[in-house]
């Protein structure tokens, strides 16, 4: 498996020629297994990336995927929960499902060796259509989750609805009380309608 890492300005020379340490270049610690573990943290596309970084081919068998969504809203936050959601989140690379994450955080455990280190031209292309794959997959995904929970999908298009009518004079909202629920219509120009009951 290929991942790609971010690496500090003007280190990535020293790391194409020496490999990554686990003890000198990891990048994160999470708690894992009740102790902190130090990882080498990269990611299946470089997209997510700001910065110099390098390619790198890691084992499977020592590496897990894990949501970094729930890693950058903990970070932001400070929210204990999500940092438990986070490291529930954290699979094998086996066991993980392609597009079941949004940017799936790719967590290596071991050193990368320097024969190990990728020349990034013969790989780039690749993991573009890794990436384009992976968010037609993510989209797919929560869209079946979605459909299979109408009250969210409900809620989902109202929102939706919401959002256009309140910036687009054409689309005008009408509520309707009836009975314990609430039908939402909206109206373009008079010519469509859409409802939503909730």
């Amino acid at each position: 498996m290929i991942a790609f890492v971010q690496v500090q300005p003007g280190k990535k020379k020293m790391i194409v020629e020496n490999g990554l340490s686990i003890e000198n270049d990891y990048n994160k610690k999470i708690g894992l297994w009740g102790i902190n573990v130090k990882c080498i943290s990269g990611f299946l596309s470089p997209e997510p990336i700001f910065g110099d970084f390098v390619a790198v081919r890691v084992d499977t068998e020592s590496s897990y995927i894990a949501n970094y969504d729930l890693w950058t809203a903990f970070q932001l936050t400070k929210n204990e929960e999500l940092n438990k959601m986070y490291v529930n989140s954290i699979v094998n690379f086996k066991r993980y499902r392609f597009g079941e994450y949004r940017i799936p955080e790719v967590l290596i455990l071991s050193s990368i060796k320097k024969e190990d280190v990728l020349d990034i031209s013969e790989i780039k292309e690749l993991s573009d259509r890794i990436l384009s794959k992976n968010d037609q997959i993510y989209i797919s995904c929560l869209i079946e989750r979605i459909t299979q929970n109408p009250n969210i999908a409900k809620y989902i298009v109202l929102n939706y609805f919401d959002q256009l009518s309140s910036s687009n004079r054409e689309i005008t909202k009408k509520v309707v009380e009836k009975g314990d629920s609430k039908l939402y219509i909206f109206i373009q120009e008079d010519r469509y309608a859409w409802t939503v009951e909730i």
